[in-house]
């Protein structure tokens, strides 16, 4: 029987994540079919660049909530990208709060390190991974340049990572050229088409290996990496990972047939990379039998760990979904074994699916996860234990909320309204959270940076 594990299936072209899948060829799909960290997860983009019809929102002219309930919905109706983030809908607000963050906890990782007399390092590099169009690299260096200029000046590198061609080449034309505008910050930036997939495995090199302090920023890039789900044998206790197979059916009429039944099965644990994970933290993320099975983050925590590795010196912040709805339950029976974590699967038209193999094979579709950031955490904790840091980091999670006004008060202030104070910025959104990693001593009080 050909199997298929859930890293390769989900590599396919998007419009073969959910439908017809050459079984007789396994192999992964070079990156950039996808968008954002295509492999086992199926987050496509559309051909055409993505742009934003609307300019920045007036927020403190909106009525309250109402209001931006209906200004949001215009605003999303018109939207050509197929998509929406925070940092996207509250430019540049957002970005200025994250730029707070970068120059907080890098100014007190270069102090750290001066205080030691441990590096003479005088410059500090920002890392964006899945940098979409290229909006909040923008928002947070000019931000930066005017309001923080001592650091801007300090920054020897923007870089990002990114997975599409698409989005590639959308920053490139945003960031560094366009006709004959000439970008203010071309200098500071580096663009680095690679599959984050690879990154998690070694197969693509990284980051150079140095002590220079590194703050690595991810804004909704963790629903869409490739996870694995996982669970236990009753018998032997041992783990085993999930793949699809062809489903036997006695219609052998047609091949085409025989590629559109897919079902789920467990096999032994035969992948490296989540191997070395489940035994790093077993306690996390390995389920117990009586817990049924779990979806695994397997390429954020490779990231993770090849990020520690080069460069120990790491602030970082990580945004994503810590909740997802489940789909409706008219949608009829998923053809998969429920378990933790499960992904919301949404096709281009707003049309929720049970589960990822139950979609048309017409269907493009998009795989979004929650992430459990207390887990998460705890695993960035586990990574810092491991090997000794010339100063210590703190790492935490909280609500999005909460990071937002720690860091960048008169920014949330910006977005509330004129009337009632609602502010969608904090208000809204209220299933996202913030993994933070940062020197353990920073500053709690951010308001006059």
């Amino acid at each position: 029987m050909i199997m298929k594990r859930l890293s390769d299936y989900y590599s396919q072209p998007s419009n073969k994540v959910v439908g017809s899948i050459d079984y007789g060829f396994i192999s992964r799909i070079p990156s950039g079919i996808q968008s954002c960290d295509a492999a086992k997860v199926s987050y496509h983009q559309k051909s055409e660049s993505p742009t934003r019809s609307h300019g920045p929102i007036n927020f403190s002219a909106l009525w309250g909530e109402w209001h931006w309930r209906r200004t949001y919905k215009r605003v999303y109706s018109e939207q050509k990208g197929m998509w929406l983030t925070p940092c996207e809908l509250f430019t540049p607000h957002y970005s200025n709060i994250l730029a707070n963050f970068v120059c907080s906890s890098m100014k007190n990782s270069l102090n750290k390190l001066r205080d030691r007399r441990i590096d003479s390092c005088e410059t500090f590099e920002v890392v964006e991974l899945g940098g979409g169009r290229g909006t909040n690299a923008n928002a947070l260096l000019n931000y930066m340049k005017e309001n923080h200029r001592a650091m801007y000046d300090r920054l020897e590198r923007y870089t990002i990572y990114d997975t599409s061609p698409t989005l590639h080449e959308l920053q490139r034309e945003v960031l560094i050229s366009k006709n004959d505008d000439v970008r203010v910050h071309a200098d500071k930036i580096k663009l680095v088409n690679v599959d984050l997939m690879n990154i998690a495995e070694g197969s693509s090199p990284f980051l150079t290996q140095s002590n220079i302090p590194t703050s690595v920023i991810a804004l909704e890039l963790l629903d869409n990496l490739p996870h694995d789900k996982v669970g236990r044998c009753m018998e032997s206790l041992d783990i085993l990972q999930a793949v699809v197979i062809p489903t036997n059916t006695s219609d052998h009429s047609s091949l085409s047939s025989l590629k559109s039944k897919k079902s789920e099965a467990f096999v032994p644990l035969n992948d490296r990379l989540l191997h070395n994970i489940l035994s790093m933290a077993p306690g996390l993320y390995a389920p117990l039998v009586s817990q049924g099975p779990r979806w695994v983050p397997t390429v954020a925590l490779g990231v993770l760990l090849a990020l520690f590795d080069c460069r120990p010196n790491t602030s970082l912040v990580f945004a994503d979904f810590d909740w997802l709805p489940r789909p409706d339950d008219t949608l009829g029976p998923a053809l998969t074994e429920p378990a933790e974590g499960d992904p919301l699967v949404t096709d281009m038209s707003g049309k929720d699916h049970a589960c990822y193999l139950t979609p048309p094979p017409s269907s493009l579709c998009d795989i979004l996860f929650p992430t459990d950031f207390g887990r998460l955490a705890a695993f960035v904790q586990r990574i810092i234990d491991k090997s000794p840091r010339q100063f210590p980091l703190s790492v935490c999670s909280m609500k999005q909320n909460e990071f937002l006004l720690k860091y960048g008060h008169s920014e949330v202030d910006h977005t509330r309204s004129w009337l009632t104070g609602y502010s969608p910025l904090i208000h809204d959104f209220a299933n996202c959270s913030v993994l933070e990693v940062s020197p353990q001593s920073i500053s709690k009080n951010n308001r006059g940076l």
